[in-house]
């Protein structure tokens, strides 16, 4: 499992560091910007071996419409809020597609009246979630008071804002709503998985 997962790294890493050979060798990019382009290309591989991971897997299992409402939900509160990070980068894959699995697993397999209970048992462990701990810290990417403030502003309105389009998208497809809703809850439980991991990481050190 170990050599797996170094090898799927190795192979983002490597890819990474030709294509930013590439682009210096053509002076796109200066040679003493290469750790920053190489992490972030690191970055972007990753993120696009997921999504296509995703769109094959949706596409499947003919659940297209419910992944871009999961997205909705999930992508543009992840990014202002922040959340857990795995130490490698196909760990983070494996996570984010296991977690896509299970929401394909609940949305497909849920009652339909048991749908809008679990979509206002979301809302406390979201908003509560994202009012005590977004936004959270990276160890890649660390924020002063001014930035957390910010985004801890941005954190509560587009939570809010999500409640009120749930709320809204419940009257049109109980099934969309419950997506963008699982979005919602995902991104929560991601800032609680990182703050437990930060907790641990203190009392280590």
């Amino acid at each position: 499992m170990m050599i797996t997962f170094l090898r799927g790294d190795f192979m983002i890493i490597r890819m990474s560091k030709s294509i930013s050979s590439f682009f210096i060798s053509h002076e796109v990019i200066s040679d003493e910007d290469r750790e920053v382009y190489e992490y972030s290309f690191e970055i972007l591989l990753s993120t696009i071996l997921s999504f296509l991971t995703i769109l094959i897997i949706a596409i499947i299992s003919d659940s297209m419409l419910n992944t871009i409402f999961f997205l909705v939900g999930f992508i543009p509160l992840r990014l202002i809020a922040g959340g857990y990070h795995a130490i490698t980068h196909l760990r983070c894959y494996i996570l984010f597609v296991l977690t896509y699995i299970a929401f394909l697993m609940i949305t497909k397999f849920i009652p339909i009246n048991l749908i809008v209970p679990l979509i206002f048992l979301s809302f406390p462990i979201s908003i509560t979630l994202i009012f005590l701990l977004a936004p959270s810290d990276d160890s890649n990417k660390t924020i002063d008071d001014k930035e957390r403030n910010k985004f801890r502003k941005k954190s509560r309105w587009a939570i809010v804002g999500f409640s009120v389009l749930i709320c809204t998208t419940i009257l049109a497809k109980e099934l969309f709503a419950l997506s963008i809703a699982l979005g919602n809850v995902t991104v929560a439980i991601s800032l609680l998985a990182n703050f437990i991991k930060n907790q641990g990481s203190k009392r280590i050190n």
